[in-house]
């Protein structure tokens, strides 16, 4: 008897504390940084100019289906739908100045350790914070892991 006790009261805290991690705000600019962080390490480590490019393509091509998805997939208050846009927005024009779209010069490969790390302080530099459920935040980071 005591057992089923000591069982049951196991499985109660084990649900509420869930329950409690679930319902608990993630700041999502923290694992976008995350990853740009990560990115820049990558790039850096690079010796190759092509190789280094598809880095920061593919990094930034991670965020712009992650913030797609997550729009897609989330019930967002105007204000994180906004938040979520000006993300995407400064993503994209990244994206269009290292690959010379929309009136941008293409980043020279001997610039693209500086372009990563001007991606980075732009986005460190943010002052901006998307706070979100901890499930789209999980969703996030599955999304970024995956691609």
């Amino acid at each position: 008897m005591k057992a089923i006790k000591i069982g049951l009261s196991l499985i109660v805290f084990l649900v509420i504390s869930q329950t409690a991690a679930v319902s608990q705000p993630l700041n999502v600019t923290k694992t976008f940084k995350k990853h740009i962080n990560e990115t820049v390490q990558e790039v850096k480590n690079e010796k190759n100019a092509e190789k280094k490019r598809a880095i920061l393509d593919k990094s930034l091509n991670k965020m712009l289906t992650a913030i797609d998805k997550i729009k897609s997939k989330a019930s967002l208050s105007a204000e994180e739908l906004a938040m979520l846009r000006s993300y995407k927005s400064e993503i994209v024009e990244k994206s269009n100045q290292l690959d010379g779209r929309k009136n941008y010069d293409r980043i020279a490969g001997e610039d693209l350790d500086e372009f990563a790390d001007y991606v980075q302080q732009d986005m460190e530099q943010a002052d901006r914070v998307l706070t979100i459920s901890l499930t789209t935040a999980l969703l996030v980071v599955i999304i970024l892991l995956l691609l």
